[in-house]
């Protein structure tokens, strides 16, 4: 926040700048500089553009306002926020400088004090808070003891975090040690995998089962489905399940990113015909007989630049969804290898699904 000192410094610190953007804040006019300050009128801004000419551009919300830069007495910029960390006192330094700033302008500036009285408070109860022994962590205030705890408490929770992942990989490697492999979540020997039934139910296609339909809602429910999974997951079973989560969430994310954009280049077509349409009719001649062949042309290239804009895009769509496809063929082919056949049957059919609803066989073909 900046508090200027007069008309002149300001007109200075304006001069040094060329459509420069300030930060909100509340400006006080003056009709003439010999008025009062206690009359001048103050609002709200949310920049101060200068274009080094006479005027300045007050904006305030949506409106702009052009005054003549001898009007504008002084201004005082608010802070943009209240830093998320403060500790000792030079953290809280430069806050009581611009509470004591915006008192002072409040004090000279009568009238400013209805759009800064609430700051000033708000400003100031933050210092009281530290004034009163708290100290701010993360955004929050907290007294010191508070801290210590939930520090404590934070230090104590990674150490069994990271124990417990310790035990974890050292059972893992016993029992791989036994030859046992992990299949669906249980560790197995090699020949009690190899004796499964072909397209057994395992947690995960059971998960995915809402998937069979291959639309967007039964995506939504198999992602639910494999978020619950994975979270009661760890190791190898863990990243498989979030693999086969993100193939999909990214599949029918990316689907209804080309379904959006085929409905805007829809709305993009009618506006080109529009745009054409008003072409011929510059080139029709008037009642006296006139035609404006240069509107003409700038109104077909109006067109020619929206449906490059739509063609584009829808483009560019289309080749994210073909990539997520083709993503999911992978991972088809990862879970064929962990024998896991009807995860791999739902999943390359909501693949094909998909495929046709966007391309013909030459522009996407699924792939073993």
């Amino acid at each position: 926040m900046r508090l200027t000192a007069h008309l002149p410094a300001i007109a200075s610190a304006l001069a040094m700048c060329v459509c420069e953007a300030r930060a909100a804040g509340v400006a006080v006019l003056k009709e003439q500089f010999y008025h009062r300050d206690s009359t001048a009128r103050a609002v709200a801004f949310t920049r101060i553009i200068d274009s080094h000419g006479p005027y300045l551009r007050i904006v305030s919300g949506k409106m702009n306002v052009d005054i003549q830069r001898s009007k504008l007495a002084e201004f005082i910029e608010l802070p943009d926020r209240i830093p998320p960390s403060i500790m000792v006192e030079s953290d809280i330094s430069s806050l009581r400088q611009i509470l004591a700033d915006m008192r002072k302008f409040i004090s000279r500036y009568h009238r400013s004090g209805k759009l800064l009285e609430s700051h000033a408070s708000a400003l100031a109860a933050h210092v009281a808070r530290f004034d009163e022994g708290q100290i701010r962590f993360e955004g929050l205030w907290l007294s010191r003891d508070s801290l210590a705890g939930m520090l404590e408490t934070r230090s104590r929770a990674a150490k069994a975090e990271n124990l417990e992942e310790v035990e974890e990989r050292v059972f893992a490697a016993a029992q791989r040690d036994k030859g046992l492999l992990m299949h669906d979540g249980r560790w197995m020997t090699r020949d009690q995998i190899e004796n499964l039934a072909p397209g057994s139910p395992t947690r995960r296609s059971e998960a995915i089962e809402p998937l069979a339909n291959a639309d967007f809602d039964g995506a939504g429910f198999a992602v639910k489905n494999l978020t619950t999974l994975a979270a009661g997951q760890t190791g190898a079973a863990k990243v498989q399940t979030q693999r086969l989560l993100s193939s999909i969430r990214n599949l029918f994310l990316a689907e209804s990113r080309v379904t959006n954009q085929q409905i805007t280049s829809s709305a993009d077509t009618y506006a080109a015909a529009i745009h054409d349409k008003n072409a011929a009719q510059w080139l029709k001649p008037n009642a006296f007989g006139t035609v404006y062949p240069e509107m003409a042309v700038e109104s077909r290239l109006k067109a020619m630049k929206i449906r490059k804009k739509s063609a584009d895009e829808l483009a560019r769509r289309r080749q994210e969804l073909l990539d997520q496809l083709l993503d999911a063929g992978i991972v088809a082919a990862d879970f064929r290898k962990l024998r896991e056949e009807r995860v791999v049957l739902i999943l390359e059919n909501a693949v094909r699904a998909v495929g046709s609803r966007h391309f013909t066989d030459a522009e996407f073909r699924l792939r073993d």
